[in-house]
């Protein structure tokens, strides 16, 4: 099942993928201008996160060129530096 965050509150999912979890896009560009805004992101990942009974999987390119603003993304979600890493392991792809 395909869902948004805003939507899964309440709801379960044996597997969750988060998808775009680099810095840029989960936290969004607009909220790092404001503590509020990137407080209210950082809930919408516990949300996303705590939707996962068996397996959680935070996934983001390497990098990413955004057109309107100019930008190369390149960095990993700065809400995934407070994951220790023996809770999360960390896997590339390379295509």
């Amino acid at each position: 099942m395909l869902s948004t965050v805003h939507s899964a509150r309440g709801l379960e999912w044996h597997t969750v993928s988060v998808l775009w979890t680099i810095d840029g896009r989960f936290p969004s560009v607009h909220a790092l201008n404001s503590w509020e805004d990137l407080q209210e992101e950082l809930r919408l990942m516990y949300v996303a996160a705590t939707r996962a009974r068996e397996r959680l999987f935070f996934i983001y390119p390497a990098q990413i060129y955004d057109r309107a603003s100019a930008t190369i993304f390149a960095q990993p979600s700065r809400f995934l530096d407070g994951i220790s890493e023996d809770t999360l392991e960390k896997m590339v792809f390379r295509m």
